[in-house]
């Protein structure tokens, strides 16, 4: 009914939580140096924009499903496709395409990307990309380009106030499994970001202004929250008290484009 995938199973795997779907995301719960500048006020148009289905079509093409959906974003003065390209052995091919009003005085966004809420049992990445720790656009040449296996219950730090956390960039591919080693892998045309946590962003997120929570306080989540992203926007760190990142770590206002496929892995873990 809104043009976003609600059910993927495979082989009797639910590769989405119940009740959840896969969804185009702009937001990451703010951190301390996004909230010094007041990112979270100035960005709020980002955070749930309206998105007003307008068309949806299918057909079959040389034996695959292409599944086509668009929106007006009337919040951020843009329009939004996404297609969906589903062959015989479960693999989905997603496209996230949004244009912009070039004449809107809109802000910048945060990130721009998909996020799925899994089942808490995919619990395991595999992934080639920098690592070990989490690292952003304008903070990652400390951390190496390697293939890497790690816990999800591992990826969130604790800092001292609840925030984005966990992301990790210059990904070649992402595997999500289970104890079994079946999931999903994500490949894309170009380097991506991608986290997955037990919490969601909503959990992490502050809201307008600091309440004083700490991480310890937030409880875990049932599920583990994927997000992949085309790009986030840098942390900036030049202070805490209103310098926002560099311009080339900023995603401003303006034509995105985002394709990764999903394929469905069986007794992955290497």
């Amino acid at each position: 009914h809104n043009g976003f995938l609600s059910k993927y199973d495979v082989n009797g795997l639910e590769m989405l939580k119940e009740g959840t779907q896969l969804t185009p995301n702009f937001w990451r719960a703010p951190t301390d140096n996004d909230m010094g500048a007041g990112l979270q006020r100035r960005f709020a148009a980002w955070k749930n924009p309206e998105l007003k289905l307008t068309s949806f079509n299918y057909k079959i093409v040389n034996n695959q499903a292409i599944v086509e959906a668009t929106y007006n974003m009337p919040d951020v003065s843009a329009k939004l496709a996404l297609t969906y390209v589903i062959n015989n052995a479960g693999t989905i091919k997603v496209t996230q395409k949004m244009t912009a009003d070039k004449d809107a005085k809109i802000s910048p966004m945060f990130r721009f990307g998909m996020q799925m809420k899994m089942p808490k049992s995919y619990s395991t990445i595999e992934y080639y990309g920098r690592g070990p720790g989490e690292n952003y656009s304008d903070r990652n040449h400390s951390e190496f380009i390697g293939l890497y296996r790690q816990k999800v219950a591992d990826q969130f730090y604790s800092y001292i106030r609840p925030q984005e956390t966990g992301t990790k960039t210059d990904i070649r591919w992402w595997k999500q499994l289970n104890a079994s080693g079946n999931g999903l892998k994500f490949i894309s045309e170009a380097p991506f970001s991608a986290s997955a946590l037990n919490y969601t962003i909503e959990s992490l997120d502050e809201g307008d202004a600091k309440d004083q929570r700490h991480s310890p306080e937030v409880p875990v989540a049932d599920l583990t929250n994927l997000c992949i992203d085309k790009a986030q926007m840098g942390l900036g760190c030049v202070n805490s008290w209103g310098a926002w990142p560099l311009a080339e770590y900023m995603l401003p206002h303006g034509d995105y484009e985002f394709t990764f496929i999903m394929t469905p892995v069986k007794h992955a873990l290497n």
